[in-house]
């Protein structure tokens, strides 16, 4: 007869029995001990597995905070101080509270160079992700030999160092020698041989731009054409189906798909914009007439030009918090964009 059906229950000797309060006898435990495998057990053994990557993550974090927390630090409170070449020298901390923001704050030529450093940024990154789309749109029509040629060049200007770059630029627009001046000489029929690029405002902010944004393009050109090649020709081929152009598909159909791309390259180009220095202080170091200066090299020249540390400290304190409101848009906007995604 099968055990079942004469109401006898079988068990195997090797499973531990289990009791109604959830406990199981304790191999070797005398007097029958148990230990718990209920709610709370499972409970802890989540907090201890939960535990492991933020302790993995603390190095990391502790080296960061090192690296960036103390410098800000004390950069905060440099700002606090009159800290010039002479106490300096002497070894003297001389706290003077909200005065060097006082006098930087006053100054309309700091408010000048601010606005000059926004509007410097905005063209910037205008040019590079507008000219950044169009190098990631053809590399997607062409064939393989050539994709792989523009690859290879946007690699060299992108891995070129900011000092040769910059230096580079300085000699093709050199007054005398340059050979752009040379080029325009003998293509067209303006006499430019003894043209002067740096003594005027704008042509000096036109060759910085266009050497701030030749070395930007390659990152957003690349990025965007990995981001194009996951855009399903299926979707594309639909929007031509329904008479879409080449424009109109791009900006209803391609441009939505890669929002998230396009806003974390406008993001990273208006933070990396908005501390250009290298460029600037290798081609004009803020000439002619200090009319070039963005706010980067107005800290430099403040600082170790002009040994007044404690305003420079203030200036800098500045750009940061401007920095850091570029970095809140930015993380409100993915956020949003993750809302709208889910």
């Amino acid at each position: 007869m099968n055990p079942d059906q004469a109401g006898v229950t079988t068990e195997d000797p090797r499973t531990p029995a289990v009791d109604v309060a959830g406990t199981v006898p304790a191999p070797g435990a005398a007097g029958g001990a148990s230990v718990p495998v209920g709610p709370p057990a499972r409970r802890a053994r989540r907090r201890a597995g939960g535990a492991l990557p933020l302790g993995l993550l603390l190095p990391s974090v502790l080296l960061l905070f090192g690296l960036l927390g103390y410098p800000l630090y004390v950069l905060v409170r440099t700002s606090f101080q009159q800290l010039d070449l002479r106490q300096l020298i002497r070894r003297q901390t001389v706290w003077v509270g909200f005065d060097n923001y006082k006098t930087i704050l006053s100054d309309s030529e700091f408010w000048s160079i601010t606005a000059r450093t926004l509007v410097f940024a905005a063209v910037c990154v205008a040019l590079t992700i507008g000219l950044g789309t169009l190098v990631a749109l053809l590399m997607r029509r062409v064939g393989k030999a050539m994709r792989l040629l523009i690859s290879a060049g946007l690699l060299l200007a992108w891995a070129t160092p900011p000092v040769s770059a910059a230096t580079v630029f300085k000699w093709l627009f050199d007054q005398q020698y340059g050979v752009v001046n040379y080029l325009i000489t003998k293509l067209t029929p303006l006499d430019w041989s003894q043209h002067a690029w740096f003594d005027s405002q704008l042509s000096a902010f036109s060759v910085i731009i266009l050497c701030v944004v030749w070395q930007a393009i390659p990152f957003v050109a690349l990025t965007l054409y990995a981001g194009l090649t996951t855009v399903p020709d299926e979707i594309l081929e639909a929007a031509r189906i329904d008479g879409a152009g080449a424009w109109l598909a791009f900006w209803r159909v391609t441009a939505p798909i890669l929002k998230p791309v396009f806003l974390i390259l406008t993001s990273l180009s208006v933070i990396w914009d908005l501390k250009v220095f290298t460029q600037l202080y290798v081609i004009t170091r803020g000439g002619p007439d200090r009319k070039t200066l963005l706010i980067n090299l107005y800290t430099y020249l403040e600082g170790f030009g002009a040994s007044r540390f404690g305003l420079a400290s203030a200036a800098a304190v500045i750009m940061v918090l401007i920095t850091l409101l570029v970095t809140i848009w930015y993380v409100r906007s993915m956020i949003r964009v993750g809302e709208e995604e889910l």
